[in-house]
């Protein structure tokens, strides 16, 4: 699945191409037997293409020329729905009211006073 998106997606598939570049060298090579294959990929991706009126099928070759072709791919979540099966059960829970231990009485604090005996 991954090889098939790639080949959709990027220019992998250009590398099924690769058979009518081996039998374009060998045209070349019937026509000229000096002809490397190093020689050969120079003259049709480095530098200057003979001129021998073979310029439809040198656009046939591998990479020669740029597919581009827009790919959308639409994802969609799946929507999942959670049902309880059983109900609801409410906790009721009576919190104290929180004092602090060490909270003064303020009629001792007050400066006004009645007389300790």
């Amino acid at each position: 699945m991954l090889v098939l998106l790639a080949a959709d997606t990027t220019e992998l598939h250009q590398l099924l191409k690769l058979p009518v570049l081996f039998e374009h060298f060998a045209e070349h090579k019937e026509r000229d037997n000096s002809v490397s294959f190093a020689t050969f990929i120079s003259m049709h991706y480095w530098g200057n293409d003979l001129n021998d009126n073979d310029d439809d099928r040198d656009m046939q070759l591998p990479f020669k020329k740029l597919d581009v072709h827009p790919t959308h791919v639409l994802f969609l979540p799946t929507v999942r729905t959670l049902v309880s099966l059983t109900p609801e059960k409410r906790i009721l829970t009576n919190y104290p009211v929180y004092q602090h231990q060490y909270f003064p009485n303020p009629a001792l604090a007050s400066p006004f006073r009645p007389p300790c005996v």
